[in-house]
């Protein structure tokens, strides 16, 4: 729901949590032990969002809009269950902390004040709102962190996931091919270019598709074909070279004529909705099994971001559980996990309660 839009800027997920709806007092949006999520935190964070215009539209979108609300609501339940259990860890974040964050977020301009600061402008974000959320994001990154320190993947979970799922690592065949299209849509006489084409000018492409075809067959040059006939502008220049084609990648007629011919055959004319199309294959690159060694750390790493996210969001829960938390009724989570993602430095939260 809520994008990442400008470079630099880190997005931080909404993590789904359980909790009831209860009456709480006038001016809170949630519970977390003793301690009241502020009606005015809350508002203020969605005004951020809307005036970013990073909101769902109420009027036109309303379930979007209550999971949008939904979503801002378990944020500042996070934030305020990380509060409590910040001196757990001794977790903090300075001045001078903040200071370096922003100045590396503004060499994402290279160092242009004015591209920053226009940026800032951009977002309706205040400077005083970029480093709240500044601190939120370090504060969030650092429990994360020692949350997660102990997590790590084995040499074994890595080689088991790999042999398990070893029909997912494998390049396909690959085919390098070439082509010449005769379109319906230019006029053989004159050469000029229609929107529309009847059936007059469908067949007088096949025919013309055919003729090119038995030229080639007869030993006319693929290349000198491709200049002389093909209405493929993209490709006649560099003799109707397409690349190479794994299946599937193309519209569902072409793609069977590229697998139903062999290396150096010409293909019948294939019609497609811009043409007939006379297709050769030049290369085939057989299907292959990658290798463990080839993939190994980037499994590791799709692992351990998985542990590390199952880590974080079951600790979260359990404080979650031992705090006790309850919404303002509206505000509870759905039941499902919201499709919204808030990037805390493209919409502040001016709340209070990261310190």
């Amino acid at each position: 729901m809520i994008r990442r839009l400008a470079a630099g800027l880190l997005l931080l997920p909404i993590l789904f949590i359980l909790g009831c709806e209860s009456e709480l007092p006038e001016g809170s949006v949630a519970q977390v032990g003793a301690a009241l999520v502020p009606q005015s935190a809350f508002d203020d964070l969605k005004t951020a969002y809307e005036a970013a215009g990073r909101a769902p539209d109420e009027e036109k979108q309303p379930d979007e809009y209550a999971k949008f609300e939904q979503a801002l609501a378990e944020y500042l339940v996070m934030l305020e269950t990380l509060r409590q259990t910040a001196s757990d860890f001794g977790v903090s974040v300075t001045d001078r902390d903040i200071a370096e964050e922003i100045e590396r977020i503004k060499g994402m301009f290279q160092g242009d004040e004015e591209r920053f600061e226009a940026a800032l402008e951009a977002q309706n974000l205040t400077f005083e709102q970029l480093k709240q959320s500044v601190r939120e994001s370090l504060w969030i990154e650092r429990m994360k962190a020692e949350v997660t320190k102990d997590v790590a993947v084995s040499e074994n979970e890595v080689r088991d996931h790999y042999e398990s799922h070893k029909a997912e690592y494998v390049e396909q065949e690959a085919r390098e091919v070439r082509h010449i299209l005769i379109s319906p849509f230019r006029n053989l006489a004159d050469g000029t270019v229609s929107s529309t084409a009847g059936e007059g000018e469908w067949e007088a492409a096949r025919t013309e598709a055919e003729k090119v075809r038995n030229e080639i067959r007869n030993g006319a040059d693929f290349i000198s074909q491709v200049e002389q006939y093909s209405d493929d502008d993209a490709t006649s220049e560099n003799g109707g070279k397409l690349g190479a084609i794994i299946r599937g990648q193309m519209v569902p007629a072409f793609d069977e004529a590229v697998f139903s011919i062999q290396k150096g055959d010409l293909s019948e004319p294939v019609k497609t909705r811009y043409g007939y199309h006379i297709i050769q294959v030049t290369d085939i690159t057989p299907e292959r099994q990658i290798t463990y060694d080839q993939v190994k750390e980037t499994i590791r790493t799709t692992l351990l971001n998985q542990k590390l996210t199952k880590t974080w969001e079951a600790w979260l829960a359990g404080k979650v559980a031992e705090l006790g938390v309850a919404y303002r009724d509206g505000y509870a989570p759905s039941g499902q996990t919201p499709g919204a993602e808030l990037d805390r430095h493209l919409a502040p939260a001016t709340t209070t309660t990261a310190e």
